[in-house]
C-alpha cells in the first residue's frame, strides 16, 4: 500500500504510537525563488541562508527541512510557538499546516489536502503553553496530555503525572485513513510516553531533498520522517536505530569550502556517560526517502566523523547542540559538483544500552543543519 492515505501503528514508546498521513490533493508547491534579505550580500530560501563576512568569506547554512513558510508573496520563518488567539483557539505562530488546539483536542488540516485529529471524549482543560508544547494537566487522574506542534502536523502523548487511579487513555487518530498493524515491540526508555501518536503530512516524492528520518528494528512498516526525533543506538542492547539526513547542496558548491560542521540538537541520552556515535556516507548515487525501513536501508560505505558528545539525560549533560567537523566530506561533495548529500548517524556500539540517543529532527524548532564557510 502507498504511503498516502495510510494510518500505521508505530511503537516508539511505552505504549502504542501511530503515524497518520493523508492523501494530498496535489503536489506541494515549489519552495519559490531565493529571496534577498535586508542585509547586503545575504540571501535566504525555504531551506537555506547565507551571508558574507567582513573578510569576504561566505557562510552558508543548509537545513534538513524547510525553515520558512510562504504567506502570500512573503516568506516567514517557521515558528512553532503555540499561542492563544482572540477566538480562544491555540495555534502555532507560523507553521506549514493549519494546526489548531481546541477543548475537543488537537487537529490539523494539511496544506496539500487531508486532515488528522485526536478527539478527546470530554472537554479538555486550558493547556499550559511552553514554546511548541501544550500540556493539559490531569486529563485523567495521574495522566497529562501533551501536544507538540511540528512542521508536518503534531505529536500527542499521554504521560504519567502522579498516581494513576485507572488505566491510561489510549490515543487514537482520526482522518481519511485506514489502520494497518505494525509488528513491533515497545521501547523502555526514560521519560517515554504511555501512549503516543504522530500526525504528519505525506511526503510527496520518493527521494525528497532535504529530508531526515530514522530506521529502527522495532518499526517495520512505518515512515518516521514526520517524527520530531532522530534516534540512534540501542535502548536494550538488542534493538537498534540509525538516522539519515539529506541536504540540498546547491548553495555550497560555488566556491572553495574552508570549513563545515554538522550541527544537531541532542535532546536525550541514556546516561551522561560519553558514548561514541558516528557519521557515515552512503555509496555514490544512493538516495533515501519515506520508503526507508530497517530492512531496506542502505549501508554506510565510509566513516567520516566520530563524536562522544552526550547530552540530554540530566542537568550534568543538559540538552544542547552537538557539532561534528565534516569539512573533508563537504569539500568532496563540492569538488564533485554534488547537488545533494546524505549522511547516516549510528552508534559506534549498537549492542550497548547506553548508546541510545535522540536528536531533534527537521520537525522541531531546532532543525539539523550543515554550517559551511566558503572561500
Amino acid at each position: 500500500m502507498s504511503r498516502t492515505a495510510t494510518l500505521l501503528s508505530l511503537a516508539l514508546s511505552l505504549g502504542t504510537a501511530a503515524v497518520l498521513t493523508a492523501a494530498p490533493a496535489a503536489a506541494a508547491p515549489p519552495a519559490g525563488p531565493t529571496t534577498p534579505s535586508t542585509e547586503a550580500g545575504s540571501t535566504t530560501s525555504a531551506t537555506s541562508e547565507s551571508s558574507v563576512r567582513p573578510d569576504g568569506a561566505r557562510t552558508v547554512t543548509l537545513y534538513s527541512g524547510p525553515v520558512r513558510v510562504q504567506r502570500g508573496a512573503e516568506w516567514l520563518p517557521v515558528d512553532l510557538t503555540l499561542q492563544t488567539g482572540p477566538d480562544g483557539v491555540v495555534r502555532p505562530v507560523a507553521a506549514p499546516h493549519d494546526l489548531r488546539l481546541t477543548p475537543t483536542g488537537p487537529s490539523v488540516r494539511y496544506a496539500e489536502g487531508g486532515s488528522a485529529a485526536v478527539v478527546w471524549p470530554a472537554p479538555l482543560p486550558t493547556p499550559q503553553l511552553d514554546g511548541p508544547k501544550a500540556t493539559y494537566r490531569q486529563v485523567r487522574p495521574g495522566y497529562d496530555l501533551e501536544v507538540e506542534a511540528t512542521r508536518a502536523g503534531f505529536v500527542a502523548s499521554v504521560r504519567k503525572d502522579g498516581t494513576p487511579t485507572g488505566p491510561a487513555p489510549d490515543l487514537k487518530l482520526t482522518g481519511n485513513a485506514e489502520a494497518l498493524p505494525d509488528a513491533s515491540g515497545s521501547l523502555t526508555e526514560a521519560e517515554s510516553a504511555v501512549s503516543r501518536v504522530v500526525a504528519a503530512a505525506p511526503v510527496t516524492t520518493d527521494a525528497p531533498v532535504p529530508f531526515d528520518t530514522t530506521a529502527q528494528t522495532t518499526v517495520r512498516n512505518t515512515d518516521t520522517s514526520g517524527d520530531p526525533d532522530l534516534r540512534l543506538g540501542s535502548y536494550d542492547g538488542k534493538e537498534a536505530a540509525r538516522s539519515y539526513l539529506t541536504f540540498d547542496l546547491t548553495g555550497a558548491t560555488s566556491a572553495d569550502v574552508r570549513s563545515a560542521t554538522l550541527d544537531l540538537y541532542q535532546t536525550w541520552s541514556a546516561s551522561c556517560r560519553p558514548r561514541a556515535w558516528e557519521v557515515w556516507t552512503l555509496p555514490a548515487g544512493t538516495t533515501v526517502g519515506p520508503k526507508l525501513r530497517w530492512a531496506n536501508q542502505p549501508q554506510g560505505d565510509r566513516l567520516r566523523a566520530t563524536s562522544t558528545d552526550t547530552r540530554g539525560n540530566a542537568a550534568a549533560c543538559a540538552p544542547g547542540w552537538s557539532s561534528v567537523d565534516v569539512t573533508g566530506l563537504v569539500q568532496e561533495w563540492a569538488a564533485a559538483g554534488a547537488t545533494s548529500g546524505t549522511v547516516m548517524l549510528k552508534a559506534a556500539d549498537e549492542t550497548d544500552p547506553l548508546s541510545w540517543k535522540r536528536f531533534a529532527s527537521a520537525e522541531t524548532a531546532t532543525v539539523p543543519h550543515l554550517s559551511v564557510t566558503l572561500g
